[in-house]
């Protein structure tokens, strides 16, 4: 495990330490200079370079890196893992150039580098995550439990049109699903 208990406050105590030591000029400086170049982007189609927020100290960069699009979805698990966890990262945020495409495997995103590991697909990357921070389960039976909910709420979420429309194929199964209300 590459994270001991007390990491998640330690590593907050630690950014805010980093930060001030910096400075608030310094930090609106770098701001202002990364923004200037690039105007803010209308939609997720824009023509824009990606976008990079560091979630780890300025002057040590990390081994993790998160690549994803700049809205929530199928990234949005693996990056609460890593606030969750404390685990330093960097997050790129993608918009409509498709720069990503030529080394993604598959051709798609989300993709974590970790180290010279690079892996899609968001499952797997919440697993290995998962395992890398030591909240995959203590045993066997645990991490089948782990896995059968993170297999649940996979279920919940494709099958989410049902809480709107009870009517549909997938809202007359949920309250099997969900147990009584």
């Amino acid at each position: 495990c590459v994270l001991g208990p007390n990491t998640y406050m330690l590593r907050r105590v630690g950014i805010a330490a980093s930060v001030a030591a910096a400075g608030a000029a310094t930090l609106q400086r770098r701001a202002a200079e990364s923004h200037a170049a690039a105007p803010a982007p209308e939609s997720l189609a824009a023509q824009r370079p990606p976008s990079v927020v560091r979630v780890a100290p300025l002057d040590d960069p990390p081994d993790v890196t998160l690549e994803y699009f700049a809205l929530r979805g199928l990234g949005e698990l693996p990056r609460l893992i890593l606030e969750l966890t404390g685990i330093p990262y960097d997050s790129v945020y993608h918009f409509g150039t498709g720069v990503y495409k030529p080394y993604a495997p598959f051709g798609q995103l989300p993709v974590l580098r970790d180290g010279p590991l690079l892996i899609c697909e968001s499952g797997a990357i919440a697993r290995h995550l998962a395992r890398k921070a030591c909240i995959d389960g203590g045993d066997a039976a645990d991490k089948a439990r782990v896995d059968m909910f993170f297999e649940l709420a996979k279920d919940l979420t494709s099958k989410k049109s049902g809480i709107h429309d009870p009517a549909s194929a997938d809202g007359k199964r949920l309250p099997g699903v969900l147990g009584p209300p």
